[in-house]
This record gives structure tokens, sequence and C-alpha cells, in this order.
């Protein structure tokens, strides 16, 4: 069996969240948990933050390249919980995000949908970015110029037939 390589580092950034599911009449103190690849993170409470908290906590995950487990090493977890002071932390809503996109194009932001068993109930804004172990690909995006203008300068600036 092999052992996975780490490919890369995964940042995601736990802006804020919106319309979140309020249990209660008092204001909730709501935290927010992400996981990849088996690991968990978790930003601070947001003390009072109610249906509309604001975190802005970053999180760090290492991405993996595990040979029959890429597609689950793929997707992120995230998900809003009540912090309780007695008794277990209630849930608020979850949602997942597929990573490949993110890990081709280096960068995502954007609001992620959490529901429940009972349905929608809010979003989560997430940032990501994604930096490779490896040296970045040698392939360039062409330029849109043909490559005889990309460095000339204009020959005349009267068009031809009218001297000046």
């Amino acid at each position: 069996m092999s052992k996975p390589v780490e490919i890369g580092t995964l940042v995601v950034v736990v802006l804020k969240a919106r319309h979140l599911h309020q249990p209660s009449f008092y204001k909730q103190n709501p935290y927010a948990q992400a996981s990849l690849s088996g690991l968990t993170k978790r930003t601070k409470v947001d003390q009072k933050g109610g249906q509309h908290p604001l975190w802005d906590d970053e999180l760090r995950f290492p991405v993996l390249a595990d040979v029959g487990k890429d597609r689950a090493n793929r997707i992120l977890e995230v998900g809003c919980y009540k912090d309780e002071q007695r008794g277990e932390d209630i849930l608020l809503g979850k949602g997942t995000v597929d990573i490949e996109e993110t890990l081709q194009t280096g960068e995502f932001d954007d609001w992620v949908a959490l529901e429940t068993s009972a349905g929608a109930r809010g979003e989560v804004y997430l940032e990501m970015t994604f930096y490779a172990n490896a040296p970045p690909p040698l392939t360039r995006r062409s330029s849109k110029l043909t490559p005889s203008d990309r460095l000339s300068r204009p020959g005349s600036y009267f068009p031809q037939g009218h001297p000046p």
C-alpha cells in the first residue's frame, strides 16, 4: 500500500456566514468547522454572532495525492455549529465544496450553501488559495497578440495614403 504524497497546501479563510438557523430565542455563539482528508479544524467562536457571524479565520490543510482515494481527498466539508456551554454543540448547517477546480485555478471565493435534513440553513463565505509544492508549470497561456505584434510599435499614426 502506497503512502499518500503531499502535493501542496490549501489555505481556507472562513470569512463569515449569513442566514444561519437560530434554534433558540437568544443570540447564539456560532463557529465554523472544516474537514479535508480526515483532518478537521475550526474557527474561533463569534460571541453573540447570531445568524450573521464574522470570523475571518485562516485554516491550513495539506492536500494529498493518494491512489484510489483522490476523490475523497478533494471534498472539503464545512459546517457551522452553535457553541453550547453545557452539553453537545448544535449543528446549524453543513455543506461541501469540490476543491478539484481550486487545485487547477489556484483560487476560490464564493458562498457555500449549508443545509441539514430539515432543508436549507444559510451560507458560509470561503476564500481558498492552493499553494503547490511543485514548481509552477512551464506551459503558459498564449498571448492574445501575434508574436510579430507583441513587441512592435505602430509604424505610423496616419492612415495609409495620407501623408502628414
